[in-house]
């Protein structure tokens, strides 16, 4: 484990942003290439990458995903593999899940599996939701498209190495809406000459946050929080004639996604209506709900089970977004939690590292889906 643990700390230390992920691509692309994979795919989607194991016999194809993109924030830690890149750091696991990949292409360089295909898929640009679409929306998606895909994700909170699964809804749904709304600026001597949307934005967030607090009976979970929001400029000597509210939006259910998103969008229609302002609005990052298919969800309790790992079933879904929702359009998915420790500090904390003790158990549980899917 050594090697991986050491992987695993270049790629913390090169830490880089959601499509600009590089340095990361070289990277594990000189890994892979050295398991000898029968295709490569060297950029997917971006800088996603991705490679296909064969094994002695026909069968089906199972896809295996990390992520490989970080995040907007500073690295605090000390530490000799510390990110080199400022303001940017993997505060979310992510170099840690690509390095439980590399463990599995290099298992599998050893060890073929008997029948069907494993595709390693190293995906760009999850923490924005734009990585998955790009995959499946590329060409040589054709070439790897799967039978069946499996994800993880490390969960602080949770005992170290302990298997978190639900069947059905994993991780809420979401995407960002930004509303905006536009009059006539005016000197600020005379403000009656233009048309400032200052009420109106005033009676939206009232009206907003009225609605919000009524969703917290809506079940299953449907809600939203308003997380900026913009009257004009930064200046003394002119009236606003632009305003702007952002929303992030989330659901277990996509489609009551989709419903709150048609009532916020007709209400501020309305109100814009009402005001004579113009307005419109635009969709961002949007992710799909994680929703585990039963039979893949029974894969990883007979992986967990046969390792002999704690196995823990959640009660309710994550209320955060994963991009590899997306690839349950394609073919049935299952996600699963690996637990990374209660001491652990939280995901997107600056003071969250990946705990290296936990990558063997990541591999081990890959590689132990693997043998159950291609059995």
């Amino acid at each position: 484990m050594k090697d991986i643990i050491e992987l695993r700390h270049l790629l913390h230390s090169q830490a880089e942003l959601s499509e600009q992920e590089k340095v990361t691509n070289y990277i594990v692309n000189e890994w892979i290439s050295k398991t000898h994979p029968d295709l490569q795919i060297e950029k997917i989607g971006g800088y996603g990458l991705a490679a296909l194991y064969k094994g002695k016999q026909p069968g089906k194809r199972i896809l295996l995903r990390a992520d490989i993109d970080a995040l907007h924030i500073p690295e605090p830690n000390v530490m000799d593999y510390r990110s080199q890149h400022d303001g940017v750091s993997h505060k979310c696991g992510h170099d840690g899940h690509t390095a439980i990949l590399c463990g599995v292409a290099q298992a599998l360089s050893e060890c073929r599996p008997e029948k069907g295909e494993v595709v390693l898929l190293f995906q760009p640009a999850e923490e924005t939701g734009q990585g998955a679409k790009a995959i499946l929306s590329a060409p040589q998606f054709a070439q790897i498209v799967p039978d069946s895909a499996y994800g993880l994700h490390n969960l602080p909170g949770f005992a170290a190495g302990q298997v978190l699964v639900r069947k059905g809804c994993f991780a809420a749904a979401s995407f960002g809406l930004k509303l905006v709304f536009d009059g006539k600026t005016a000197h600020a001597s005379q403000p009656e000459t233009g048309k400032s949307p200052s009420e109106l934005l005033a009676v939206l967030i009232h009206q907003l946050e009225k609605k919000r607090e009524m969703l917290k009976v809506v079940k299953p979970l449907t809600t939203f929080v308003i997380t900026h929001a913009v009257l004009g400029e930064e200046t003394f000597g002119v009236t606003p004639g632009h305003a702007e509210i952002w929303l992030t939006l989330r659901s277990f259910d996509d489609r009551n996604l989709e419903m709150l998103a048609d009532q916020v969008i007709a209400l501020c229609q309305a109100k814009a209506k009402d005001y004579l302002f113009d307005f419109q609005f635009t969709m961002h990052e949007a992710f799909a709900g994680t929703h585990s298919n039963d039979n893949n969800v029974a894969v990883i309790e007979n992986a967990a089970k046969r390792l002999g790992l704690n196995l823990g079933h959640l009660t309710e879904p994550f209320r955060w977004s994963e991009d590899f929702g997306r690839f349950g359009a394609v073919c049935p998915i299952g996600f699963f939690g690996l637990g990374s420790g209660f001491s652990q500090p939280a995901l997107h904390n600056p003071d969250y590292d990946f705990p290296d003790a936990i990558l063997e158990t990541g591999i081990r549980m890959f590689l132990e889906i693997i043998n159950e899917e291609l059995k």
